[in-house]
């Protein structure tokens, strides 16, 4: 279980609440819930089905926009603007028409501010999973690294809920607008048993990831389906998943809490304004897949948002 720090943590960077959150290990457990009920706004479902690669590459995709997540929680203000500035250009020409008919386009204020929701509300989920909840003024610190973050990616004050009894009604109002979009029912599909690369140039360990995310897979699928809010599930017209998926999510969340490398081993390589030029390593593994990217000329799509 994650104790209560002994002193003030920062309010910005890697020690800071936001930062400790979103860089531990157990995160990975609430993050594709963060995912699904993004992809569940029709909008955003709709941006994701005609522009991401998630199909073709869903462990890429997935790695990038966490390592851009990460980014924006460890950066100080002045390198969270630039971020936040190369974010939208990114997004600027992502535009389309929902399955309703609907123009969208992804820098609408309202997809920016719901994408980010998600994330703030499932890492209050983490820490209830840890069972160690956020005391009030942890709550607070929290929403104003929250709404530092959005108004780095360009939202307005008056576009941010103030407050956190704000947020909670603007998040459930929302809640009750999703639907079953076409990248909720991938996700929700058939394993991905397309094994992420590096691994999949490596056959011994390609076969071993085929043969455990055959059966792994679904049982994590009906763990994300577990965490997700009950006017979700309404919502997008799914079935509550059996209890023991919420009992396995807080056990899994408390054992990744408990070992001594709770913290995730790479930062994603984000200078802060005080920090020297050089940039910081990241995990061996994932330097070697950039080179075998690399060498391959894939493309490699630049996004926080999911697609």
């Amino acid at each position: 279980m994650t104790s209560r720090p002994t002193k003030p943590l920062a309010e910005t960077g890697p020690e800071s609440l936001l930062g400790r959150s979103i860089g531990q290990w157990s995160f990975l457990l609430v993050f594709p819930r963060a995912i699904l009920l993004q992809v569940a706004h029709p909008a955003v479902g709709a941006g994701v089905a005609q522009h991401s690669i998630y199909r073709t590459d869903l462990w890429q995709r997935g790695y990038r926009t966490l390592a851009h997540l990460q980014r924006l929680a460890h950066a100080d203000p002045a390198d969270g603007e630039r971020l936040g500035r190369q974010l939208r250009r990114w997004h600027r020409d992502i535009h389309g028409v929902d399955s309703h008919g609907r123009p969208y386009h992804a820098l609408r204020p309202e997809l920016f501010l719901w994408v980010h929701a998600t994330y703030l509300d499932s890492i209050l989920t983490l820490w209830d999973l840890c069972g160690r909840p956020l005391d009030a003024e942890e709550r607070r610190q929290l929403y104003r690294q929250w709404l530092r973050v959005g108004r780095c990616l360009g939202l307005r004050q008056e576009e941010l809920p103030p407050d956190l009894d704000a947020f909670t009604a603007y998040f459930t109002a929302t809640l009750t607008s999703l639907e079953h979009t076409e990248p909720v029912r991938h996700l929700l599909g058939p394993a991905p048993l397309t094994p992420p690369r590096p691994v999949s140039g490596l056959p011994l360990a390609a076969a071993c990831f085929r043969a455990f995310g055959r059966v792994l897979f679904p049982h994590l699928t009906r763990m994300t389906v577990a965490l997700l809010p009950l006017e979700a599930l309404t919502a997008m017209g799914l079935p509550s998943a059996h209890r023991v998926y919420s009992y396995l999510a807080r056990g899994l969340a408390r054992a990744l809490n408990a070992v001594p490398w709770r913290r995730v081993p790479y930062r994603a390589g984000v200078r802060t304004s005080n920090s020297p030029r050089k940039r910081q390593p990241c995990a061996t593994r994932l330097r070697l897949g950039s080179r075998i990217r690399g060498r391959r000329g894939a493309r490699t799509t630049r996004s926080w948002m999911p697609w």
